[in-house]
């Protein structure tokens, strides 16, 4: 170990810091490069004992306790750093961010991987002022830049994992569902697809193999850009019966009351999808090729992800 380059992964019992953990350590040369210091709050739960096995070492830290943060970053080389929106808390999250880019460079970090998010306030010129997850993200990348810590900003796309979950029955017998978006989505409105648990951890262990040409770099991280329509068309080819629909804000954001999910991130959410129909998603995080010519690994398509995955299994009733 002490030959190697420590590489601290947060959120790695997450669906970005997994994949990146368990895309490191299954590398014969990433592996031998760097050794995974995965960061958890729980070493006994079971993500944490499936990482420990592949050869991760887990550590605990809060990133709220900048101590227990200095503790687990002293002597590292790089960072992979993700933040969650816990109990809808967007100040808290940003703030917890910050923490951790305090300490980066405090201990002198090497190469920070940032997942951060668009700006949408500033993309949209104030149109779409209140979609506050992603925008809490996007601060941090100013405080990054402005401590001068060594960085690469990556903006994962949309996860198809999200979009299977937001699927609503129509009926049973045969199963039918429906994907819903605020206006002005339409079906040639483009998402930045990606299988998150499958190839985060491709693309930023490319990333950091590759420091000369990702420091400094803010990457679009997805398969490539569909269609609503050619996202429903496969879909359907695959087994399960979907129909795309447009509807007012309002109708969305009930859709999502229903559930329990607080005004402000229904707005949130209402924003964030308005705008990518509105401006692009290649707008606000650039082209996805550029990061795909370091990925030397094939990247998992829409037709392999739902093949792969459970909730598209229990949606076609298997």
């Amino acid at each position: 170990m002490t030959s190697k380059k420590v590489l601290v992964v947060f959120g790695a019992t997450g669906v970005q810091g997994g994949s990146v953990a368990r895309s490191v350590l299954a590398d014969p040369t990433a592996s031998k490069e760097f050794h995974i210091k995965a960061v958890t709050r729980d070493p006994s739960k079971p993500t944490s004992v499936a990482l420990a096995r592949l050869g991760a070492e887990l550590v605990i830290a809060d990133m709220e306790d900048k101590d227990s943060l200095r503790a687990v970053l002293e002597g590292a080389y790089g960072v992979f750093l993700v933040t969650l929106m816990e109990n809808f808390d967007y100040v808290g999250e940003t703030r917890k961010g910050m923490n951790v880019v305090d300490i980066c460079k405090e201990t002198d970090i090497k190469h920070l991987v940032w997942s951060s998010l668009p700006y949408i306030s500033k993309f949209s010129n104030g149109k779409y002022p209140d979609a506050v997850h992603f925008d809490g993200k996007a601060v941090i990348d100013d405080h990054v830049r402005a401590l001068g810590v060594p960085h690469t900003i990556v903006h994962v796309g949309t996860y198809i994992s999200y979009l299977l979950e937001s699927f609503a029955p129509q009926s049973t017998d045969p199963r039918k569902y429906t994907l819903s978006f605020p206006k002005p989505a339409s079906l040639d409105t483009e998402l930045p697809l990606i299988d998150a648990s499958a190839d985060v951890g491709k693309f930023v262990k490319a990333i950091l193999l590759n420091p000369e040409r990702s420091l400094g770099e803010l990457y679009n991280l997805a398969y490539r850009f569909v269609t609503i329509r050619d996202f429903v068309q496969t879909v359907k080819a695959n087994g399960v019966d979907l129909t795309f629909q447009a509807v007012e804000k309002d109708e969305f954001k009930g859709g999502m009351a229903a559930f329990g999910l607080p005004e402000f991130f229904q707005e949130d959410v209402a924003q964030v999808i308005s705008f990518g129909a509105e401006f692009g998603f290649q707008l606000s995080s650039g082209e996805v090729e550029k990061v795909q010519q370091l990925v030397e690994e094939p990247l998992t398509s829409l037709e392999e992800s739902l093949r792969s995955s459970a909730v598209f299994a229990g949606l076609k009733g298997e």
